[in-house]
């Protein structure tokens, strides 16, 4: 059955990339700290509430990341979820040098090398529970061990760029 919203598309990754976009989420840094060195893998692509018990999150990592390989083999990942007031900080923690990203960035690593970043929204330090194959791109489900959250509002991404969430007056 077709419906007048619901259109037809060709296999063009744009108008999915369009259309995707008008969807709201946070934006998380997956981190860890191997041989002294941070990796840190954002995405927007992150989801809480998978499981309750055993408590899960998920993420979708493209399979051509490169910064995968160092956290596919991590015993700890660290998930931090950037705050408002961090939006300069996706963009530096995603940038083609790997060896800068990190530069002047806040963070503390735990004994298992998860890294989690200061004034985020909310902390989760997790492990791999389990990656399956979900077409260009890797899923991941992270079981979490401990989490905490600040007393500050995320960071959105919502039509191709960063936003606030808007406080709504109650009269």
């Amino acid at each position: 059955m077709t419906h007048a919203k619901v259109r037809e598309f060709v296999a063009d990754t744009r108008i999915v990339r369009e259309a995707f976009s008008h969807f709201p989420s946070g934006v998380a840094v997956l981190a860890v700290e191997v041989d002294e060195q941070k990796h840190g893998l954002v995405a927007s692509s992150f989801m809480v509430g998978v499981s309750l018990d055993p408590c899960l999150v998920a993420v979708a990592v493209q399979k051509t990341s490169e910064t995968w390989a160092a956290l596919k083999n991590a015993r700890a990942v660290g998930v931090s979820i950037f705050s408002k007031g961090q939006k300069n900080l996706p963009r530096q923690l995603a940038a083609k040098d790997r060896s800068t990203r990190f530069n002047g960035v806040q963070v503390e690593v735990t004994s298992d090398g998860a890294v989690f970043l200061d004034d985020a929204a909310l902390w989760f330090d997790c492990s791999i529970y389990d990656v399956s194959e979900a077409g260009d791109h890797w899923m991941v489900l992270l079981q979490v061990h401990r989490l905490g959250g600040g007393d500050v509002e995320p960071l959105i991404w919502h039509g191709a760029r960063f936003r606030e969430l808007a406080v709504e007056a109650i009269s």
